[in-house]
């Protein structure tokens, strides 16, 4: 196939969210019968009784959506991005708009007539720990004519997440990009997102590993509920069926393997305070290495920068310094 002209880094569609981060203790996870690290999808009227019971705390605020948050951090590294996703005509719906286009981030968010934007409400507990508890709303409306045709066309990489395997339309959806990106010299990169969502979309997400996608993002749990094995194991296999396998292990860094060389990765040592986004920081770190054709060692250590500054204060937010670092380093 003759290499298309790619005028785009990497675009993404997923979920379109708005983050509100609050403390909390494990005994209130407990009160609300919580799995902690995990994510929940509960329905706008169940956050809206967690949110009354939060009432009055100090609460962290920042566009979220796990592909979201890596396409914000590859807007700070200078990377040519772009989004697609669905939200609602209300306030935080124009406020993903707006800061999508102060990021300079391609924006194809589409409106939806009825509902609200969708919200991620995430319990942080003393040990650093985030819980995530997202009603959805707008987010997941959406069909295949939100899909970027042009946009996957000029992209080096269409990256999306495991979350869109919940509803029916967005699995159909992210499909039909994958195919689109396949016929169109675009790499697919999928992040597993979820041991939950992992737990009960296996066999459609295999089908996609084994036979569509170039990286697979995976945490140790995740990789473990693939195929029942270890996580070398795992990363063995998804290599053997062409893509890069790489599996965040927490503080023990990560694992590599592309079928040719396999490794680990030492993560950076950090004092944990919120690890909200870190998985989505850690992809937009790789991501940002592969785009530039980067040795996958390379990649994977600016995975782990990314992510150990993400972790190391409250929200899904990157220091300067950080950015200015990795971006004087690839000069």
């Amino acid at each position: 196939m003759q290499t298309m002209l790619k005028t785009l880094d990497v675009v993404a569609i997923c979920n379109a969210l708005v983050d509100l981060i609050y403390d909390a203790s494990d005994e209130e996870l407990s009160s609300f019968g919580l799995t902690k690290g995990h994510m929940h999808l509960i329905d706008s009227a169940t956050q809206a009784e967690m949110l009354e019971h939060f009432h009055g705390r100090d609460a962290s605020i920042e566009v979220g959506g796990s592909a979201l948050n890596a396409m914000r951090a590859l807007a700070f590294l200078e990377k040519r991005t772009a989004f697609a996703g669905m939200v609602a005509r209300d306030r935080y719906g124009e406020s993903i708009c707006n800061r999508l286009d102060s990021l300079g981030v391609e924006n194809f968010l589409q409106y939806c007539e009825r509902g609200a934007t969708g919200t991620s409400l995430i319990l942080v507990t003393p040990d650093g720990e985030r819980t995530m508890n997202t009603s959805l709303g707008a987010s997941c409306l959406f069909g295949p004519s939100i899909v970027p045709f042009s946009a996957i066309s000029a992209a080096k990489i269409l990256h999306v997440s495991a979350y869109q395997w919940s509803t029916r339309n967005q699995t159909e959806t992210i499909g039909i990009a994958i195919r689109h990106a396949l016929a169109n010299d675009c790499r697919v990169s999928l992040d597993l997102a979820d041991p939950a969502v992992v737990g009960a979309y296996r066999s459609e997400l295999l089908e996609v590993i084994e036979s569509q996608a170039h990286i697979v993002f995976a945490n140790e749990e995740e990789s473990r509920l693939l195929y029942g094995t270890s996580h070398e194991e795992t990363a063995q296999r998804i290599a053997k069926n062409g893509a890069v396998a790489v599996i965040k292990l927490g503080k023990r860094g990560s694992y590599v393997s592309d079928g040719n060389e396999s490794f680990y990765q030492d993560a950076v040592p950090t004092t944990v305070v919120d690890t909200t986004a870190a998985g989505d920081m850690f992809a937009a770190g790789f991501l940002f290495g592969w785009v530039a054709d980067n040795p996958l060692r390379s990649c994977a250590h600016t995975a782990s920068v990314l992510a150990s500054d993400v972790i190391s204060r409250y929200g899904a937010v990157l220091e300067r310094r950080v950015i200015t670092e990795i971006l004087t380093a690839a000069i």
